[in-house]
C-alpha cells in the first residue's frame, strides 16, 4: 500500500489520540445552577462514547429538572472508557454509556456494575437489558453513506455484493475516497467486523477490496460522515446510522444506506459503577434515559433511535430506507456477547484485517 495513505493514516491516528487524551483529561462540564441555601451537589460524572454535540440535548433536558446538578461529561474512545473503569476500580463514573457492547458487557459480566431498575422496565423489550445491570439505551442499525454528487448518474451501492464490485471497477472513483472504521483503535469497530465475518464470508473479500483502494481508517463515526458529507470521501462503509441520519438532515450531499442483504444493529449500553462516586445521581440519570421523555429526546432531538414501547420512531430518522423497528434483529444485550472478546478470537479477526488490508498499518 502506498506511504501516502500509510503517514496520513498514522497522523490521523496521532491527532485522534491526542484529542481523545484532552478529552479524557478536561471532561465538558454543564454547571448546575445555584440555589440559595442550598448545599454543594456532588457532580454527575458521565464516561461516553457519544459526541457531547449529540447529546447535549438530553444532558441539558435532565439538568433542567435537577437545577441545581453539574454534570460533567466525558467523551472517550470505547477502548480508553473501558480501560478507565477498569483503572478507577475504587472511583470511578456515575454512569458508564458506551456503544462497544461487548465492551459493556465484560465489565458488566465482571461485577462493575450496580443492580438498579428503572421506573419504566416493563415497557423495555426483554432483549434490551441483562439481569438488572445493563441497560440498552438506543437501537442503531451500522449503515453505508455516500457522497450524492459522487453517485450522479449511477446507483450508490445498497448490498456488499454491490459494494464490492463497485470497488472492483476500473475507474478511480474509490481509490483513496473510501474509508471505514480501524478496528484497530475503535470497540465498535471491532466489534462490527467480527459480526460482519460472522454473517457473510464473502466479508473479508470486501475488507481486500477496501484496502485496495487505499481505504482511510477513523476512530469514529462522526468523522466518516463529515470527511463523505464534504466530498473528500465518495462513500464509508460501517458507520452508525444515528449520527448518519441526523446530519444527512442538514448535508443534503450526504446520503445514507441500510444494506439490503443484512444489517448490524447495535445499541448504546449504560450501567452504573459499583464505584460510583455519587450512584444515585447515576441511577437517576439512567432512568431518566430509560423514561418515555427521555426516550423521546434521545429519539426525536438527539437521533438515537428509542427502545421505549410507547416511542415511535421518528420518521425522519432514517427516511430512504423507511426503516422501523420491526425490520430490524438488534443484537441481545447478553453474555453472548463476550464470545467477541475472546483475546484469541480478537487476534484472528485483527490478522485477518491486516492481512485483508494488505499488512500491518
Amino acid at each position: 500500500m502506498g506511504e501516502r495513505w500509510r503517514i496520513g493514516a498514522c497522523l490521523t491516528a496521532v491527532a485522534c489520540l491526542f484529542l481523545a487524551r484532552v478529552s479524557a483529561a478536561e471532561p465538558i462540564v454543564l454547571s448546575g445552577s445555584e440555589v440559595a441555601g442550598a448545599e454543594a451537589q456532588v457532580p454527575l460524572t458521565i464516561y461516553s462514547t457519544a459526541d457531547y454535540i449529540a447529546v447535549e440535548p438530553v444532558l441539558r433536558a435532565y439538568q433542567a429538572l435537577r437545577p441545581g446538578l453539574s454534570i460533567h461529561y466525558h467523551e472517550l474512545l470505547s477502548q480508553e472508557l473501558y480501560q478507565k473503569v477498569l483503572d478507577e476500580n475504587d472511583r470511578t463514573a456515575d454512569l458508564v454509556w458506551s456503544s462497544a457492547m461487548d465492551l459493556q458487557m465484560k465489565l458488566v459480566h465482571d461485577g462493575y456494575a450496580r443492580r438498579f431498575t428503572p421506573a419504566e422496565i416493563d415497557s423495555l423489550p426483554e432483549w434490551s437489558f441483562w439481569r438488572d445491570e445493563a441497560y440498552a439505551v438506543s437501537v442503531e442499525p451500522a449503515v453505508m453513506v455516500f457522497n450524492r454528487p459522487a453517485f450522479q448518474g449511477i446507483e450508490a451501492p445498497a448490498t456488499r455484493e454491490a459494494l464490492l464490485a463497485w470497488l472492483r471497477r476500473a475507474d478511480d472513483r474509490a481509490f483513496q475516497r473510501v474509508g471505514t472504521y480501524d478496528i484497530e483503535r475503535s470497540g465498535l469497530g471491532l466489534l462490527l467486523a467480527a459480526r460482519d465475518a460472522d454473517q457473510s464470508r464473502d466479508f473479508w473479500t470486501l475488507v481486500q477490496a477496501l484496502g485496495a483502494n487505499q481505504v482511510e481508517l477513523f476512530s469514529s463515526s462522526s468523522g466518516l460522515i463529515e470527511r463523505v458529507a464534504r466530498g473528500d470521501l465518495v462513500l464509508a462503509y460501517n458507520v452508525l446510522g444515528s449520527y448518519a441520519a441526523s446530519r444527512a438532515q442538514t448535508a443534503p450531499d450526504l446520503g445514507v444506506l441500510l444494506p439490503r442483504d443484512y444489517t448490524l444493529v447495535i445499541s448504546r449500553v449504560a450501567f452504573v459503577p459499583y464505584a460510583a462516586v455519587n450512584p444515585g445521581a447515576g441511577e437517576d440519570f439512567l432512568d431518566f434515559l430509560l423514561s418515555a421523555q427521555g426516550q423521546r429526546i434521545l429519539n426525536d432531538r438527539v437521533g438515537f433511535p428509542a427502545v421505549h414501547a410507547d416511542v415511535d420512531w421518528n420518521s425522519t430518522l432514517f427516511p430512504e430506507n423507511g426503516l422501523t423497528r420491526r425490520y430490524l434483529e438488534p443484537m441481545e444485550v447478553d453474555t453472548r456477547l463476550l464470545v467477541y472478546l475472546d483475546q484469541a478470537r480478537r487476534e484472528n479477526v485483527i490478522r485477518q484485517w491486516r492481512q485483508a488490508l494488505g499488512g500491518p498499518l
